[in-house]
């Protein structure tokens, strides 16, 4: 295999990862599209997985007030040290909200819920909504949804709201007895192709791409 070829296939490859292993983009949700809408996420702390999935079901389009309700389950290996407690979660929308409500039953979990700031608006460009479970949108004191469990709530959303809104990023926040962590959810409504589906369908793009190589190599050298 020359250089050139085996430069060209890894820049197949690459191509491919590039374009589909990437986080996904804005989702449009409407009365009948994408909700109830699903998301996950799964972060590495060079410790253990933090691990998780929700679901968001919107109403009160057409209206001056959007109802998000939201499900979380922290599917994270409960730990010895701190529990790995998911403690914030916070999207971005689109359009804009004016003000913020918040409703649930006193059950623990996500208590609360305000504009995005701290660590979550911070490593997470984009959010502009946040539930959380401690003092603020960064966690504190001992609240948040514990792993192994779930909550459910409901944020209301005052303003102007048509037919439709586009939801993007989605990030959470973690606090553990090893450090805190923030990252954006890692796939929704199965968007987003497993990386190991991913890598197979680059490796066969490649090998496509090396079919149309070799032929051309040989019309060249025949005329």
């Amino acid at each position: 295999m020359t250089a050139a070829f085996r430069t060209f296939c890894l820049a197949i490859v690459a191509a491919f990862l590039a374009a589909f292993g990437a986080p996904s983009h804005a989702v449009m949700i409407s009365a009948t599209t994408n909700n109830p809408y699903f998301f996950s996420w799964s972060f590495n702390t060079g410790t253990s997985l933090l691990t998780g999935s929700g679901l968001m079901t919107l109403s009160g389009f057409n209206s001056s007030t959007l109802a998000v309700t939201v499900t979380l389950n922290n599917t994270s290996l409960i730990g010895g040290q701190g529990g790995e407690r998911l403690v914030g979660f916070a999207f971005g929308i689109s359009p804009n909200a004016s003000l913020i409500g918040f409703s649930d039953s006193n059950d623990g979990g996500l208590w609360s819920a305000n504009w995005a700031s701290g660590a979550l608006a911070a490593n997470v460009p984009g959010v502009e909504i946040c539930a959380y479970g401690g003092s603020n949108c960064s966690g504190g004191s001992n609240g948040g949804i514990y792993a192994g469990t779930n909550d459910t709530f409901t944020i209301l959303l005052g303003g102007n709201w048509g037919s439709q809104v586009n939801i993007d990023p989605i990030g959470l926040r973690y606090q553990t007895g090893y450090g805190s962590f923030t990252f954006p959810s890692t796939s929704s409504s199965g968007q987003v192709p497993e990386p190991a589906s991913a890598g197979l369908a680059g490796l066969g793009l490649a090998l496509i791409g090396a079919g149309l190589w070799r032929r051309r190599r040989a019309a060249a050298s025949a005329a």
